[in-house]
């Protein structure tokens, strides 16, 4: 409870301490200017948005469109700004989300055009615009409640640089449609050469050249302001000089239109509701589920353009619930759906205003322009805006269309422009599902040239850690290439399944000249299989079936095996199909298979005739005998623990133990399996801290122990066998390095 309490109390600090330096003359003027210059673009946005919406027979209930969308980009824009994770963080409605909504609309209308009156139509075309709000509203608040913001977070790179290259288009065509007043199209190309066109867009191209070159050039904070405020004042000294009036200015359409003054923002009422039919919304709720959707991904895709732009992370979840908290209130007031926008957000940034008093200015604006009815807006110049516009898609351009070039590889390269094309050709759902499917296709193509078989080798190289005897290891190596070992790694599917598959054909195919009898699989590092890869493992078990060699899988983790078992690619009644825990118990279990093959048996001679052929003549053996202590131990006994501090030595007369190293999980992993003939402690014995963390019994072992104390006392009764002895340590040791060395050299 204390660390929640305080972790609020960080939050709120860090809230108060931006506010603190939003205050600032510096920030403050730079705010008030960027709040400003957004709301205009905003409420710019909104108007045309409006004429999206209400057009047909809605068309003359314009006035109220351009209510209802300047109202939802207030205060979408000014909810945002609050409760954001970033400051100066701008949210207006969007094209792509208000595009479904205009078909929304457009879906009521034909459902109810012939039914009903024109005024329930708007009723209910407003009712379902502020249930859609009210829906979305609510489900990106749970999302971020939920904390889910990670889960859905991850977009691939390239759809993000498309999504950018395609808004920067976006707000080029823009550009050209605020200061023409004509869309930009292949057929009408020619229009934009002729007399009135050309200057209305070339005055507006030089003015993004120019805030292109300062922004590059120049990083003082007051730079980018003093360019605008320059500019703005140039525009009324040339139409000074050139004596035109506003309202010739306005005619000649350099200026903004006059809009209706007063009265624009008409939300529902509870008097309305009888009025609403909502048989035509919930058959249009398909197309809200859409809307819901596509602001969601608007929102995870804008979210990770600003980061890239501000070059910081931000909180998803808390701007799931800020967007959220913001439609809630839109749809609260009849008010459309709204989330980040990339374009006002970048230019906050590239001004210099990053506080939230941006944001609260630009949504206050758009509450003046409702009260006033947008008669100051209409004296902002179009080039200016128009300039602005093209400036920010330029910007978005060529990063993404110029500088990526340098950056990305061909093919996530190739994505980002496919994705502008189709953004721009079809529309930005369609374009950023095509990113979606070229970046995965790229991801499987790529992964398909990794190798799945990350080592390949023979017992003839790769041993389990038994400790065999040196005639053991003469057979296991005339014999070793008999067993072929295939560790995999990463995913096992259909692009990488084949090559598997063609390294066991080419293996098998060499049988006449290098016998085969087991395949060993190991599937430590294998991440998942799907259907393609278990058909895979059902061919090596019909080759192995045809052969009469025995698959071996080990490290086979529980969901693969239920997998593999489920597609017939296991057989575990099958004697030619065998399952290990591990690789190293794989490894025993073909290594005990081919030493039974070949007839050879451990023969188990008494201590102290193992001594003679290890480093003793009869006459020390027997001498040596009197100063070792028997032990015997059961099965799971424990003979050394982790402490390092029993310095004693065994001889293991018959039986087997083995050397575990204990893991974090609980979990043992064997490091060494030794039997009889072989030492136990000889790090312990000489004081040394134990690599293993302890030694326990695989089965009743007879044991002979050497105590430290006693071999000070042998050293003084008789060094030589004190001699012989430290000799063979030094031996068994150099035995177990080579070993190790052996190891290592294959798995590197």
């Amino acid at each position: 409870m204390t660390n929640q309490w305080r972790s609020h109390q960080q939050l709120r600090f860090k809230f108060l301490e931006g506010w603190a330096k939003s205050v600032q003359p510096q920030l403050l003027i730079l705010s008030l200017m960027a709040g400003t210059i957004t709301g205009m673009i905003g409420v710019i946005r909104a108007i045309s948005y409006s004429t999206l919406i209400f057009s047909g027979i809605l068309a003359s209930y314009l006035g109220i469109g351009v209510g209802l969308t300047i109202f939802s980009t207030g205060v979408i824009t000014l909810v945002t700004a609050i409760l954001s994770s970033l400051p100066g963080i701008i949210a207006t409605p969007l094209a792509a989300p208000t595009a479904i909504t205009a078909a929304l609309a457009t879906g009521i209308v034909s459902e109810l055009q012939g039914n009903a009156s024109s005024s329930e139509i708007l009723i209910t075309v407003l009712a379902a615009i502020a249930l859609s709000s009210l829906a979305t509203g609510l489900f990106l608040f749970l999302l971020g409640f939920l904390q889910w913001g990670k889960k859905i977070r991850f977009i691939p790179y390239p759809v993000i640089g498309g999504f950018m290259a395609g808004t920067g288009w976006l707000l080029v065509l823009g550009s050209i449609q605020v200061t023409t007043d004509i869309s930009l199209t292949v057929s009408n190309l020619s229009t934009f050469l002729q007399t009135d066109p050309l200057i209305h867009w070339g005055a507006a191209f030089v003015i993004a050249l120019i805030l292109l070159f300062v922004s590059e050039r120049y990083q003082h904070f007051l730079v980018m302001p003093a360019t605008l405020l320059a500019l703005i004042l140039g525009f009324y000294g040339i139409l000074w000089g050139s004596g035109l009036s506003i309202a010739q200015a306005r005619v000649q359409h350099w200026l903004l239109e006059s809009f209706p003054a007063g009265g624009l923002w008409q939300p529902l009422t509870f008097s309305e509701f009888d009025a609403i039919h909502w048989s035509a919304i919930f058959a249009n709720g398909g197309i809200i589920l859409s809307l819901i959707f596509v602001t969601l991904l608007s929102l995870v895709l804008s979210n990770s353009g600003i980061e890239l732009v501000v070059g910081q992370e931000m909180n998803l979840n808390r701007e799931l619930e800020a967007v959220g908290a913001a439609n809630i209130a839109s749809g609260m007031g009849s008010g459309m759906v709204g989330t980040q926008a990339l374009p006002s957000t970048l230019l906050i940034n590239k001004i210099g205003a990053n506080s939230r008093l941006s944001g609260i200015t630009s949504g206050v604006f758009c509450f003046i322009v409702l009260i006033l009815g947008s008669s100051v807006i209409s004296l902002f110049p179009k080039p200016i805006l128009g300039g602005l516009l093209l400036y920010l898609g330029l910007s978005l351009l060529l990063q993404w269309v110029y500088r990526a070039w340098f950056k990305l590889n061909f093919s996530d390269y190739l994505i980002v422009i496919l994705t502008l094309i189709i953004i721009n050709t079809i529309g930005f759902l369609e374009g950023i599902a095509m990113g979606f499917v070229l970046s995965v296709i790229s991801f499987m193509f790529n992964y398909s040239q990794l190798n799945v078989v990350k080592q390949i080798s023979s017992i003839e190289k790769t041993r389990s850690n038994i400790y065999r005897s040196q005639q053991e290891r003469n057979e296991l190596n005339q014999k070793g290439e008999q067993v072929y070992i295939l560790e995999l790694q990463g995913y096992i599917f259909f692009g990488t399944a084949d090559y598997l598959l063609q390294q066991v054909r080419d293996r098998v195919a060499l049988i006449d000249e290098k016998p085969l009898k087991y395949i060993l699989i190991d599937f430590r590092d294998v991440e998942g299989i799907d259907a393609s890869g278990v058909l895979t493992f059902i061919k090596i078990l019909q080759i192995a079936r045809q052969q009469n060699l025995t698959v071996v899988y080990t490290n086979l983790h529980p969901h693969l095996q239920e997998q593999l078992k489920q597609g017939n690619g296991l057989e575990e009644d099958n004697p030619l199909c065998q399952l290990s825990a591990d690789l190293d118990r794989g490894l025993e279990w073909c290594e005990n298979q081919l030493l039974q093959e070949t007839g050879y048996q451990t023969v188990n001679l008494p201590l102290k005739e193992q001594l003679i052929q290890r480093f003793l003549t009869p006459q020390q053996a027997e001498q040596f005998m009197q100063y070792l202590i028997p032990e015997s131990v059961e099965t799971g006994e424990i003979i050394f623990e982790a402490e390092p501090n029993q310095e004693c030595l065994y001889f293991i007369e018959s039986g087997q133990v083995s050397v575990l190293l204990e893991l974090p999980d609980g979990k043992t992993k064997r490091l060494q399996t030794h039997s009889n003939g072989s030492l136990l402690g000889e790090m312990r014995f000489y004081g040394k801290t134990p690599l293993s963390s302890l030694v326990k019994a695989d089965q009743p072992t007879q044991l002979y122990r050497l105590d430290r104390k006693t071999f000070e006392t042998m050293k003084q009764e008789a060094p030589e066998l004190a001699d012989a002895l430290h000799e063979y340590i030094v031996r068994f040791l150099c035995d177990n390095l080579t070993h190790r060395e052996e190891q290592v050299r294959i798995t590197a």
